[in-house]
């Protein structure tokens, strides 16, 4: 059977790079074709940086570009999310600086012209920061969405409220204006938002399962978790949840996670609710919005991913 082609768009983040990690892992389903990088939790010289890290780490080349992109988001002032994610945005663990460059190609480049090759079997677009290259993609080009078989994203909130504002979740609200953009691209959208990711807690317990797994790659994952759990315990007082790399899970395993057909619209008027996700729930809808998840087997799928590293 042939792989499911992606192209992941990320912030790296630390748990964008256990999201990379996990998808590098599962290459004997998935087949990472790119990664294009945007500002968000840290800003686009550091997700680029940080994308580069991990590439290396989980043993892949050149030959999977990473290729940076949008600086700022389309309309809005720019946020990061340093208190949630380390000056470095990889909680500051000291990683060897990156070897292979990145990609000469601008992320929104590459997005169109590997989407417009990938006509006769569709990519599927994995989107775990703000939204911002992929809705300029799909404005420089609409044709791409005959390339893209689904949107697997991390991002909003319904019933769980946000997590940067009341109302808003931070990779729409540092986009809001993008996000309305993807969520209306006109293709398959399933949405890791809040009301699920909130489900899915990653115990410091849990985490030294997954160090105990040994290799470096499986080492690496363990530092990013500890370290996602002691911001968000200082921040929160609660462990972190496994928001980006659920995003992976829900490609590899379907049936742990459940939810209702929507059509999503993104309040992108200035007042309290800005970056609301505002899911309207019907039966045809394109959007599925996630809402139950098997906390346990999610983490257990992600475990056994990480444990093919040697």
């Amino acid at each position: 059977m042939r792989k499911r082609q992606i192209i992941i768009d990320c912030d790296p983040g630390l748990d964008d790079a256990v999201a990379l990690l996990t998808a590098f892992a599962a290459s004997d389903t998935l087949d990472v074709i790119g990664i294009t990088t945007v500002a968000g939790n840290v800003p686009g010289d550091l997700t680029a940086r940080n994308a580069r890290i991990i590439r290396e780490l989980a043993g892949a080349g050149k030959d999977v570009p990473v290729c940076k992109g949008a600086p700022v988001p389309m309309l809005r002032d720019a946020v990061t999310a340093e208190d949630f994610h380390g000056s470095t945005g990889l909680g500051n663990i000291d990683f060897p600086k990156p070897r292979i460059p990145a990609s000469r190609q601008h992320a929104v480049n590459f997005l169109v012209k590997t989407l417009r090759a990938t006509k006769g079997f569709p990519a599927t677009l994995v989107i775990t920061g703000p939204m911002t290259n992929i809705a300029l993609a799909s404005v420089m080009a609409p044709d791409i969405t005959r390339g893209i078989k689904e949107i697997v994203l991390m991002g909003g909130a319904d019933s769980e409220g946000g997590n940067i504002t009341p109302h808003a979740e931070f990779n729409v609200f540092a986009d809001p204006h993008a996000a309305h953009a993807v969520f209306n691209i006109g293709v398959p959208v399933r949405v890791l938002n809040l009301d699920v990711t909130h489900q899915i807690r990653t115990s410091d317990q849990q985490v030294e399962r997954v160090r105990a797994l040994g290799s470096r790659q499986a080492i690496a994952a363990a530092d990013l978790l500890a370290a996602s759990n002691r911001l968000e315990v200082a921040a929160k007082a609660r462990v972190a949840p496994l928001h980006d790399p659920s995003t992976i899970i829900a490609l590899l395993r379907p049936d742990l996670f459940d939810g209702r057909k929507a059509r999503v619209s993104v309040v992108t008027e200035e007042g309290d609710r800005f970056g609301k996700t505002v899911p309207e729930y019907r039966e045809d809808g394109h959007v599925l919005w996630y809402d139950k998840a098997d906390a346990d087997d999610v983490f257990s799928e992600m475990l056994g991913q990480l444990g093919k590293y040697r």
